[in-house]
């Protein structure tokens, strides 16, 4: 786990300094801005506006404490600690590195209201941060379940949620990306404090012969 966080905290300070000092990367975001503005498909934009609320903080806090009260009714305290810290420090880490960064929001066009600073997307924070905890989670109590496909559909939705912020127009791509690399770096770093780190099966070996 510690060298995808070294990888995502590396992507994290690179943009936070690029975006406040590159044109290039202003520009590229800007490009892609345009394009969902102006280009965009009808249907991606519809399918977009109803993705995006996967992270909205009522949902991903509704699903943490119901998370959260499913694990305490199970005596899992160890993991319901790790999902509470996962959701709260998210939040609070987002909304610190806005208020640093100061970054403005797009103005072309906007699907869903939006308020506050752009960058990291605290949807993209969450989106990341907590379906990779409850990927986590489910490998941790069902070690028998494939972890793979745990992980990649966890993954997915991340990633899919964090593109629909740019679709609807209320965050440019390098504050998705940057909200990615949060989310999972502080899931990965509360996965390593609270030992939520699943471990891999090991096969049997076959008994020798006498």
């Amino acid at each position: 786990m510690l060298p995808v966080v070294a990888v995502s905290l590396l992507v994290l300070a690179t943009l936070t300094a690029l975006v406040q000092t590159s044109e290039r990367v202003r520009h590229w975001d800007a490009t892609i801005a345009r394009w969902a503005a102006d280009d965009m498909p009808a249907w991606l934009g519809g399918a977009a506006e109803v993705l995006t609320h996967a992270a909205d903080t009522n949902v991903y806090t509704a699903a943490s404490l119901i998370v959260t009260g499913l694990l305490l009714v199970i005596r899992r305290f160890r993991l319901a600690a790790f999902i509470v810290t996962v959701t709260v420090g998210q939040w609070l880490l987002s909304n610190l590195l806005k208020n640093l960064v100061g970054r403005e929001r797009p103005d072309l066009h906007r699907l869903v209201d939006a308020a506050g600073y752009s960058f990291p997307s605290g949807h993209a924070t969450a989106a990341a941060a907590l379906y990779l905890a409850l990927a986590l989670i489910v490998i941790t109590l069902k070690p028998t379940w494939h972890r793979t496909v745990v992980l990649v559909v966890s993954l997915t939705m991340g990633v899919a949620v964090a593109a629909t912020r740019v679709f609807v127009g209320v965050h440019w791509t390098t504050d998705v990306i940057g909200g990615l690399a949060l989310g999972w770096s502080w899931c990965l770093i509360c996965a390593m404090t609270f030992r939520v780190v699943p471990r891999p099966r090991l096969r049997r070996a076959p008994l020798a012969a006498a």
